[in-house]
């Protein structure tokens, strides 16, 4: 397990803190250490690289003993690359030069630089990250590359971009590949284009849908197509450390807005399959994200990751400073939770932002680990004993793998790039999916996000919900049916597949739902927001949103349809109750996703019997197994002596647990657990 913080984003800190700094983080429990190398300070004069700073913090971190991930910041590029390379800058969807500029938490170097799709700047990027990993790739505790920082090439451009020469190049390019030809593309797009250069991105919202979710999805594989590029560069030189990369969140929460595209810095699934690893960025107290979101967020990215390395790379280590504000406490307790959960997700390296308060721009004085916000101790005190236990639990930690979920929420990047494409955010897309993630995460039933391209995943789920989910292809539709034959339970939103991913709009009877019997009659307004509801044999009262598609045959005011299909079943609801819930939760809703789980024979192998939730607080679980015994998280809320579970057959076989932090032993009992919190209101659970 490497457990680190962030320590130099040069110059700073400066340097007669070093040694110090270096001596207390051994101290403190943690064992690692992470340094940003920054291409425009290492070759702030062309062709000539000046790594001696980074080479001392190396010698130091080897001295006291810590790991080392090195962070290679190539989007940081130097302040004469406009000069070295004319013509090379970011142009946006006016034809507008983009001018970079320092960025705002940066000190030196320029964003967004020359557009990497200009041969020239690529090359030389390209030359920045093969001297960087000669030089150090052979250290003895290096520990892993962060090759892309926050997955960031168009900060500061402060509109959509790339629409330059290079970048439009390519896009044709790779419409050429997908399509075969002109007349392949004219047939998909219904067009009747003479020549390639007429092929134009889009270049805004609410214009034809058809070129804009087209150009978006390019900008997304484009990030993938550079990811890989970075990485083969690394593994040529040192084919032995992992090699990953990180955004600022999964990419499931990327709606974008009027300057930046819906997941323009990538697709973590697709980014994972080029990498060693993905990890994500991650500020909760800064952000307001709690346990549900939390928890809902790492889980993306580990379904994202698959089998490959699950990295919490920036978590925050203090309170957040932007600008001349002041944000919430980071208490020691708070903090070893998002480690916590991040170990009980499957995370194998955990990097705290960042040891010392910024002294740059608008974040001085904030985000220290170590930092002036009155709570360092404290922090330092918990960092020891998380920092104990994973170092004398450090075989357990390291096979343990969470529990494979059975439960499955549809992520669907083309209606994202609808939604944009419609009103420059894709929120109402993100919201709903949240939504449904948030329930679940809240029931402590382990879920799975499944991009919706890749369709072999379905089959290893009982039940998948589709939250929003208006653009389908036919691959996808089809996949989704033979998941429903074969079994599984399908839960529907409003016009599910209404759309193509050329963004053409389909009738109800032409969608793929209407073979298993369910088919809309058209949008209807909304008159009554909480409706109530019978689904087998359950009575629910659920507040709908935006507007009712009742299904034919449907009587008046229904909007919930179960129809049986090959040997699964399709359940279809004609509104968008996630993005409901997601403004305000409530208990039905919950109740709602936790009996269709049980029906469709996915419930949990551990449940929680008391207490149940409420509406700001819940107990919260993850489990799995290291080396064939389980592994038990249960994270209390405030005020909580007690928790009762229930625990399956296939978990604690051997009916007794040992709680890590306190040593306690406890007895299951025809199947039930009551178990007390350990420390910072977590117990972790283990069988002897």
């Amino acid at each position: 397990m490497n457990l680190g913080v962030q320590y130099y984003r040069a110059p700073f800190p400066n340097e007669k803190y070093w040694e110090e700094d270096f001596r207390k983080i051994r101290e403190s429990g943690l064992n690692t250490v992470q340094l940003w190398i920054s291409w425009g300070w290492v070759e702030a004069t062309p062709d000539r690289f000046v790594y001696d700073d980074y080479d001392r913090l190396v010698e130091l971190a080897e001295k006291h003993h810590l790991g080392l991930v090195l962070s290679t910041i190539a989007e940081i590029q130097p302040n004469w690359i406009h000069r070295v390379v004319p013509n090379c800058e970011l142009v946006d969807n006016r034809g507008n030069r983009i001018r970079s500029v320092a960025r705002c938490e940066h000190h030196f170097g320029l964003t967004p630089g020359g557009c990497t799709d200009h041969p020239e700047v690529w090359r030389r990027m390209a030359r920045f990250l093969e001297t960087t990993g000669k030089r150090y790739a052979g250290l003895s505790h290096l520990r892993g590359w962060d090759v892309w920082n926050e997955l960031r090439w168009n900060v500061h451009a402060d509109a959509p971009v790339c629409y330059c020469e290079h970048t439009l190049a390519a896009f044709r390019s790779w419409l050429k590949e997908r399509f075969g030809s002109l007349d392949g593309l004219n047939a998909a797009w219904k067009r009747r284009y003479a020549d390639w250069a007429d092929v134009d991105p889009g270049r805004g919202p609410d214009l034809p849908y058809t070129e804009m979710i087209a150009f978006q999805e390019f900008i997304c594989a484009r990030a993938a197509n550079h990811a890989r590029k970075r990485y083969e560069i690394l593994k040529q030189v040192d084919p032995v450390h992992a090699v990953t990369a990180h955004a600022a969140e999964p990419c499931p929460l990327m709606a974008g807005c009027p300057t930046e595209f819906a997941i323009n810095r990538g697709n973590d699934w697709a980014l994972a399959e080029v990498l060693d690893g993905i990890g994500c960025s991650s500020f909760p107290q800064w952000a307001g994200i709690d346990d549900a979101d939390f928890g809902m967020r790492i889980d993306m990215v580990r379904s994202a990751a698959g089998k490959k390395k699950l990295w919490l790379s920036e978590l925050q280590g203090g309170r957040a400073a932007i600008g001349f504000e002041i944000y919430g406490k980071v208490r020691a307790s708070q903090q070893q939770r998002w480690l916590w959960n991040g170990l009980a997700s499957g995370a194998d390296t955990l990097l705290i932002w960042c040891w010392r308060d910024e002294v740059f721009g608008r974040e001085s004085s904030g985000f220290g680990l170590n930092g002036n916000d009155g709570f360092a101790a404290e922090r330092l005190d918990a960092m020891k004993v998380t920092g104990g236990l994973w170092e004398k639990h450090a075989a357990r930690f390291n096979h343990y793998r969470p529990a494979p979920a059975e439960v499955g929420i549809l992520f669907s990047p083309q209606s994202y790039f609808l939604d944009w494409a419609q009103e420059a955010n894709a929120a109402r897309m993100r919201d709903s999916l949240t939504g449904y993630a948030r329930a679940l995460t809240r029931n402590s039933i382990p879920c799975r996000f499944l991009e919706a391209t890749r369709t072999e995943s379905f089959r290893e789920c009982r039940i998948l919900f589709l939250p929003r989910v208006p653009v389908l292809d036919p691959e996808q539709e089809e996949a989704l049916l033979d998941f429903v034959r074969e079994g599984g339970v399908l839960f529907t939103e409003s016009e599910v597949g209404a759309f193509s991913s050329a963004g053409f709009y389909r009738y109800p009877e032409e969608r793929f739902t209407a073979p298993a019997g369910v088919t809309e009659i058209g949008r209807r307004t909304l008159e009554e927001a909480w409706i109530p509801v019978e689904i087998a044999g359950f009575s629910y009262r659920l507040q709908a949103d935006q507007w009712l598609t009742p299904p034919a045959g449907a009587a008046p005011g229904e909007f919930f349809a179960v129809r049986e299909f090959g040997r699964g079943r399709i359940v279809y609801c004609g509104t968008y109750l996630g993005n409901a819930y997601r403004r305000a939760p409530y208990a039905d809703f919950e109740r709602m996703i936790r009996d269709l789980v049980r029906q469709a024979g996915a419930a949990p192998a551990i449940e929680v019997i008391s207490p149940a939730p409420e509406p700001e607080n819940f107990l919260y679980l993850k489990y799995g197994e290291s080396e064939g015994k389980s592994l038990l998280f249960v994270f209390f809320p405030p005020k909580t002596p007690t928790a009762e579970l229930r625990i399956g057959g296939e978990y604690f076989r051997s009916g007794h647990a040992v709680e890590l932090f306190t040593g306690r032993e406890y007895e299951i009992r025809k199947g039930k657990l009551v178990v007390e919190p350990g420390q910072f209101r977590i117990a972790v659970l283990a069988e002897p």
